[in-house]
């Protein structure tokens, strides 16, 4: 027998990001957001939906360390915060989700300093271990770390001309956020392949087609919007019920997804002591075609 859906509360418009609340931190819990602003956060109370925003849009939000310690922080707090139920996740409104990684930051990392600081690990860790529903809305570029945040989220929502890819092999490395195992297991092996050993782009509209996007939207439609309407309806059912429920179908995902991140992560990181990630990274970084030593 079928359950009847149970009423969400009246969504209100959201012309922008401006139109939220802040939100409150406990007291003696330290603000990570203080003094920064290339992540920031608003909270719906009446819908229970909190909307966290990549705000770097000069560099098409590409990822630092920095953004990443602050969304792992953040993520952590919307977890332990009863009056958020799910998250709304997006980049610049009508410009970029994420570019991926910074690359000025990366061309500096070595193997042994990513072993050590088990980089985007954190990052990993933050979306994998998060109890309640994130929906990614996706607008522009999600490319590389940027793909690899949205595959981490629970629903995707794109605009049809939105352009999803993993290029890391043009500049020397390979995705190490789990782009290699979650695309895989959303698109098959083969065309994932194709994705990801050269640098092509794949619209929002046919990862809708393919399954991997949950559904497209057309340009004069607001993505943002739709994401927040969804997770409010997600957020007015039971909240031990809906994480309950991710948590069976994540079960189903991660049976074998665990070893396949450690194996990517160890080969991730080993790409860092090759030539070829130096002369990637300075080239992209130069504004230059890498002439690759193969080495």
């Amino acid at each position: 027998m079928q359950a009847s859906a149970t009423e969400s509360p009246e969504t209100p418009a959201l012309p922008d990001f401006e139109g939220l609340e802040h939100l409150s931190w406990p007291a003696g819990r330290e603000n990570v957001l203080t003094g920064a602003d290339d992540v920031r956060v608003g909270i719906d109370p009446a819908a229970a939906v909190a909307v966290v925003q990549l705000n770097r849009p000069a560099r098409r939000n590409a990822l630092t360390q920095g953004m990443m310690d602050r969304l792992v922080a953040l993520l952590a707090q919307l977890d332990r915060n009863d009056a958020v139920r799910a998250v709304v996740l997006m980049g610049t409104r009508k410009g970029a989700f994420s570019a991926g990684a910074d690359i000025g930051e990366l061309s500096r990392l070595t193997t042994g300093e990513a072993h050590e600081r088990r980089f985007l690990a954190d990052l990993n860790g933050a979306f994998e271990g998060f109890s309640k529903p994130i929906i990614a809305a996706v607008e522009g570029l999600a490319l590389g770390g940027g793909f690899e945040v949205a595959l981490a989220c629970d629903i995707i929502y794109a605009a049809e001309d939105a352009k999803f890819g993993l290029p890391e092999v043009t500049i020397g490395t390979i995705p190490g956020a789990g782009g290699t195992q979650r695309l895989v297991g959303a698109l098959g092996k083969y065309k994932a392949m194709e994705l990801i050993l050269q640098r092509q782009t794949i619209s929002g509209e046919e990862l809708a087609q393919r399954g991997l996007v949950n559904k497209a939207f057309k340009p004069d439609e607001d993505v943002v919007l739709e994401a927040k309407n969804l997770a409010s309806r997600i957020a007015a059912y039971s909240r031990p019920v809906v994480r309950m429920a991710k948590q069976a179908v994540l079960a189903a995902e991660n049976h074998h997804l665990n070893a396949g991140m450690a194996v990517e992560k160890q080969l991730y990181y080993m790409t860092f002591a090759l030539d070829d990630f130096k002369v990637g990274t300075q080239a992209f970084l130069n504004k230059q075609q890498p002439e690759f030593k193969h080495s």
